[in-house]
């Protein structure tokens, strides 16, 4: 007897309207009684997903991956693993996919893209189970999925964000896909806004690095000339030779040398730097001071708004430094 699809009554209209679940250690930023509320439940839904459902074999040429992307690499020795395994056992677990939305004849995969890269290079059918699902739905079970296996790195999971909203969805559905809070959310797309798509292709999955060390890279690399020099030196060969897992920690390591140096280098008088960034990350300020040259520098997404608003309440702002400048020199 099949059972009921969990995804079936899902209350897209609900999760709209409010936020996400958190894992633990992460606050709610709403009631989200529609979703599950922790990793196990998400695996638990994963797994209800496909209980009970007749599975088929698929030729894996008539399968298409989803329409929004989540992994930055996958050619690591978890794959070659993985594909040992179904070489010398076959597939015991099988994918989800759905009716092309494009093509009648054809599948969508939902999630297991790298069961099915082996089927591909084996040249061997793919196990599945066909479930018809709108993009919403889909989304979110492949968020799920992959929230469940914890097999994505911090910056798959900002990677898969942002593809996400650049189809459409709602930050809402963004979260409830990763059970995420907007606090998180906002992290992984200030990383995702300040590294460039050549750097992170360059970077790959860097399964070991999280949440913290990317943070730190965005920061520095918010002072431009931090930015190109890190461009250079990732689109080299030097670079690339090096094994993936460990790029991110070599590219930090460079910038210190660098920044070390070029301090050594800056003489007596030259220019000092402060930077201030925002709790929300919202805006990033740079400041380089000569003795009668200050250049400011905003970033991020607040950036020309408060520039706006710097420039019309500069008399103001203006007056308060004067009338303070007076009252501290006693006037």
């Amino acid at each position: 007897m099949s059972r009921k699809n969990p995804f079936a009554a899902l209350d897209i209209a609900s999760i709209e309207a409010e936020a996400a679940p958190a894992k633990p250690g992460y606050g709610m930023t709403g009631a989200a009684k529609t979703v599950v509320r922790s990793i196990e439940d998400l695996a638990e839904n994963a797994k209800k997903l496909m209980e009970g459902e007749v599975i088929v074999e698929l030729d894996p040429r008539s399968l298409d991956v989803s329409f929004v992307a989540d992994r930055l690499s996958d050619d690591d020795d978890e794959y070659q693993e993985l594909k040992e395994a179904i070489k010398a056992s076959g597939q015991t677990t099988p994918i989800l996919v759905r009716p092309s939305p494009k093509d009648a004849q054809r599948y969508m995969v939902v999630f297991g893209h790298r069961r099915l890269k082996v089927a591909r290079e084996l040249g061997i059918p793919v196990k599945a189970v066909v479930k018809t699902l709108d993009d919403i739905t889909s989304a979110i079970a492949q968020g799920q999925e992959n929230s469940a296996r914890a097999n994505l790195s911090f910056i798959e999971r900002a990677y898969f964000a942002q593809n996400l909203l650049a189809t459409g969805m709602s930050k809402d559905v963004v979260r409830s896909s990763l059970a995420i809070d907007e606090a998180m959310l906002s992290k992984m797309l200030g990383v995702m806004e300040i590294v460039p798509a050549a750097m992170l292709k360059a970077l790959g999955a860097s399964k070991k690095i999280g949440r913290d060390k990317w943070l730190n890279l965005r920061q520095v690399l918010l002072n431009p000339a931090h930015l190109a020099v890190a461009s250079e030196y990732v689109s080299t060969d030097e670079f690339i030779a090096i094994a993936e897992e460990k790029r991110f920690d070599d590219l930090l390591g460079y910038l210190k040398k660098y920044k070390a140096k070029s301090a050594a280098k800056k003489p007596k008088g030259d220019a000092s730097e402060k930077q201030w960034t925002a709790s929300d990350s919202s805006l990033s300020f740079v400041m380089n001071a000569k003795s009668k040259k200050v250049a400011i520098e905003l970033s991020n997404v607040e950036a020309r708004p408060f520039s706006d608003w710097l420039s019309t309440h500069i008399d103001r702002l203006y007056s308060e430094y004067r009338r303070s400048k007076s009252e501290a020199d006693g006037d």
